[in-house]
């Protein structure tokens, strides 16, 4: 008996040491798992909010010294092309803005790069944005901005107003915004985009008549985006019609590929002009790689309707972090090269902007044949063609 009783306490002792042991285990297991669980939420965190200054920056809150630095080309560029091109007093004749807070940056990029004057567009939010579920909304708004901001600095800004073809009292706000200050109308209707998915209206609309009329009464040009692919002919009846109405259908009239269409166009209507401006870097470094396929018969072009053709951008100033001056700038300095060198590279910061498709087609490395224009045509691509629509504008005034 004595020898059972010890026998079953031992065997106690073991079982109750067992079961310690595996209590201590996990406990030791929960308090790793609490640590792991601790760590997993501190990494969530993290990501979250990391997510959330991103945001925050791409909204244009939080600027950082870097967003204001120029390009590190601008202190690279020999001082005779500098002084060669201040002689151009250099008109970019194709721009949005979003507000008045862009300015000042904007105001260091056209010192970066000797431009004296900027055309700002009437634009909606759906174009800042590039989300459709805006609309073509808040253009009212911008119209008044950026002709508050060519009040401001009159000698560095023109404001051309936008409207809705749509609205049945777009003449009457056309008037209000001419008399506010504004030197020109912006249109969309002609953009594949804006046609489908908010106007459905023909260029040649009876509704549109109004428009025109007045434009080509009073001398104000018209710079209308039009997708020559698709309304070439309803924007023929309208030049047509108005033959005094000066319209400048900016990307080459999108037809950049059609050489011999874009020649007849400008033969046949003599106050239609055009400008250099692509837009997004997918379709200026499509449009710059079609130049430089045929830069020759380009080149030939570009001296022979040179009276016709103005020097633009079109990057959409947006508070956006990624349109920094140093962007800025390098867009810029892209279109610069692409007229005046024979050969040109572009900066890592245009593919970069580039959509992940268009990018995995594009070689970063690749050299680009330029124009290599004369002075004469440049003078009057950079400045005397816009110099001369607008002018006209402020006598007929």
């Amino acid at each position: 008996m004595v020898v059972y009783s010890e026998y079953s306490k031992g065997k106690l002792e073991r079982m109750a040491q067992k079961q310690e042991n595996i209590k201590t285990k996990s406990a030791a297991r929960v308090k790793k798992g609490k640590k792991s669980d601790l760590w997993f939420y501190i990494i969530i965190f993290i990501l979250l909010a990391t997510m959330f200054l991103w945001y925050l920056r791409q909204m244009g809150h939080l600027p950082l010294w870097i967003d204001n630095q120029p390009s590190t080309l601008i202190a690279e560029m020999d001082p005779a092309t500098r002084e060669r091109r201040a002689d151009f007093k250099i008109i970019n004749a194709h721009e949005h803005v979003q507000s008045f807070s862009n300015i000042p940056l904007l105001l260091k990029v056209m010192e970066d790069c000797q431009m004296e004057k900027m055309i700002l567009l009437g634009t909606s939010k759906f174009t800042f944005y590039l989300n459709p579920k805006y609309g073509f909304s808040e253009y009212d708004k911008n119209n008044e901005e950026i002709i508050n901001i060519s009040k401001k600095y009159p000698d560095k800004f023109i404001a051309l107003c936008t409207i809705d073809p749509r609205d049945e009292d777009k003449l009457e706000k056309l008037k209000k915004f001419i008399a506010d200050g504004a030197k020109g109308l912006k249109l969309y209707n002609g953009h594949g985009y804006f046609y489908d998915n908010f106007f459905h209206l023909p260029l040649d609309d009876s509704g549109m008549m109004e428009i025109y009329q007045y434009c080509e009464e009073q001398g104000i040009p018209i710079l209308y985006h039009i997708n020559s692919g698709r309304f070439l002919d309803q924007m023929e009846r309208v030049l047509q019609a108005f033959p005094d109405l000066v319209v400048i259908a900016p990307h080459f009239i999108l037809t950049s590929r059609n050489l011999t269409l874009l020649s007849r166009l400008l033969d046949t209507y003599p106050n239609l002009y055009t400008d250099i401006s692509f837009g997004h870097p997918d379709f200026q470094v499509a449009g710059f790689k079609r130049i430089s396929y045929n830069a020759v018969a380009f080149r030939e072009f570009m001296q022979k309707y040179r009276d016709r053709i103005n020097f633009g951008t079109d990057i959409v100033i947006t508070s956006y972090r990624a349109k920094s001056r140093s962007y800025i700038d390098d867009i810029t300095l892209s279109y610069f090269d692409m007229l005046e060198k024979e050969e040109f590279t572009l900066p890592d910061s245009i593919y970069k902007m580039m959509g992940k498709k268009a990018r995995e087609l594009t070689d970063p490395n690749t050299v680009y044949r330029g124009l290599h224009l004369d002075d004469e045509t440049l003078r009057m691509i950079y400045h005397d063609n816009a110099e001369r629509i607008f002018e006209n504008t402020n006598k007929n005034k």
